[in-house]
């Protein structure tokens, strides 16, 4: 009898101390309307309750009125989950050519601080998630460290290491191994470094690119690719996991005749970055068989069709972006950046320009038919990270024909199952990482609210955009405070 007096009143004891506890403190965020890009839906007079780094609770309607929270008044507001770039090398410093042995060497290193002012300028543009398909391995570890630590801030990044890619390439941001060995060595060097991805260039063979897909899965890593010589029917046989840029340009996804007419006219130029949309069948069966083949494989792709629009404008980014916009790029990358974008369009003519635009509806035929299809696709803008890159690119995707509720899933929820990441991300729901971009207007009924951001939640921190964008900016003089 005593043993069970002492066993309820340990039990009583123990409840009282539970009913007594301090909840642990969070934030109410309540009056906002939460858009769903997954269900294609609005949830007006929402709530939810960060604590920590998680969604604790979320609701609609009359919000809590628990003690120990901190409210947060988003009336008017329109929350969605954090955003998502698919394709933003927040690492990578400005290009550069450099001579070694009598050669030169092209090189794109990494600078601390130019990382720093891309991730500032990501974040503050609503972009809770990156990845940074290639760079210094050492340098992304280093950014994965700083921003896990606080030390830095910026959104969560998913890393390529150093690019597979023959010489000029070279440098700490690319790596060409020679044997089958050093194939294994360096996927398991940037595995070691907590890369999630293999990063295969366009001047790769065949044979090269299956060894670097083999090597890659040995150390489970993801193998992607940028793809020429060697078409994506055949990268998805192989077994790549992932495509980037609207650019198939393998002759041997050409119908035979057409084929040949295309080889005729290669050069040592980008010309043929127009002229492969001039001569493509979408109906043809070599077509079909890699819609099919990509579709069946489950390849992820990411169009970046900036770049197209870059390639074929024959001039620089501000053809695209106004000064303002232009902001949100470390100007030595700018700097960089734009004089390689006037190289590679040596050579080209007024009339190559008018093909290149005439190509056009061409090629956002080419991003329906693969979404049509069932490719599963996300948002991704080539650049360093920052808003008007990843908003001009949702605009260029409903340019070619999707939906804006499409869009806007490919740049958040969806992008996070492709990712890996749905179990910890993408929604705004409880148990869920607070990862969440407070909007001024409804990105539902135009794209263009993507850019008015009010507030933005990184592992349920919250940062105001304008404090991001004015520290990047300050650290350009050494003035800004981490």
């Amino acid at each position: 009898m005593r043993r069970s007096m002492k066993w309820l009143l340990g039990l009583s004891l123990l409840a009282a101390c539970q009913s007594t506890a301090e909840p642990e403190p969070g934030t109410l965020y309540f009056g906002y309307t939460a858009v769903d890009p997954a269900t294609k839906t609005h949830e007006p007079r929402s709530w939810m309750i960060v604590r920590g780094e998680t969604i604790s609770e979320q609701g609609q309607g009359r919000p809590p009125q628990g003690e120990g929270l901190e409210r947060r008044d988003m009336t008017g507001l329109f929350a969605l989950p954090g955003l998502v770039d698919g394709h933003a090398h927040i690492t990578s410093g400005p290009h550069a050519v450099e001579m070694a042995d009598g050669a030169p060497v092209v090189t794109i290193e990494s600078v601390d601080g130019i990382t720093q002012f891309h991730a500032r300028m990501a974040l503050a543009s609503g972009i809770t998630t990156v990845r940074n398909p290639g760079g210094d391995p050492v340098a992304n570890a280093r950014y994965d460290e700083n921003v896990a630590s606080g030390a830095w801030a910026g959104p969560e990044a998913l890393h390529a290491g150093a690019v597979i890619q023959p010489p000029p390439f070279g440098g700490n941001a690319f790596a060409y191994p020679a044997t089958p060995a050093e194939w294994d060595e360096e996927a398991e060097r940037q595995a070691a470094l907590g890369m999630s991805y293999f990063k295969l260039y366009s001047s790769l063979t065949e044979d090269e690119l299956r060894l670097g897909i083999e090597a890659a899965h040995r150390h489970g890593l993801a193998a992607i690719a940028h793809l020429d010589a060697v078409s994506w029917s055949r990268a998805a046989a192989l077994g790549i996991d992932g495509l980037e840029h609207a650019l198939p340009t393998s002759p041997d996804l050409l119908e035979p005749g057409a084929r040949q007419d295309y080889l005729n006219g290669l050069g040592p130029d980008s010309k043929h970055t127009y002229r492969w949309f001039e001569f493509a069948d979408f109906d043809g069966p070599l077509f079909q068989d890699m819609l099919s083949a990509l579709s069946a494989n489950g390849v992820t792709t990411n169009m970046t069709l900036q770049v197209n629009h870059l390639t074929y404008g024959g001039g620089g980014f501000e053809t695209l972006f106004s000064a303002e916009d232009l902001q949100h790029i470390h100007p030595d990358v700018l700097a960089a950046s734009q004089e390689f974008l006037v190289a590679g369009a040596a050579g080209w003519t007024g009339e190559d320009l008018a093909r290149a635009q005439a190509v056009v509806p061409k090629l956002y035929e080419f991003v329906r038919r693969l979404h049509d299809a069932g490719v599963p696709m996300m948002i991704g803008t080539d650049s360093n990270g920052g808003g008007p890159f990843l908003a001009f690119e949702m605009a260029l995707h409903e340019d070619a024909g999707l939906s804006r509720w499409d869009i806007l899933n490919m740049a958040s929820s969806q992008a996070t199952k492709l990712l890996d990441l749905a179990d910890r991300t993408g929604r705004i729901e409880e148990g869920l990482e607070a990862d969440v971009v407070f909007l001024r207007g409804d990105p539902a009924q135009d794209l263009r609210h993507i850019r008015s951001v009010a507030a933005v939640l990184s592992n349920g921190r919250e940062f105001d955009p304008e404090a991001l964008m004015r520290d990047a900016r300050a650290s350009l003089e050494g003035d800004a405070i981490d």
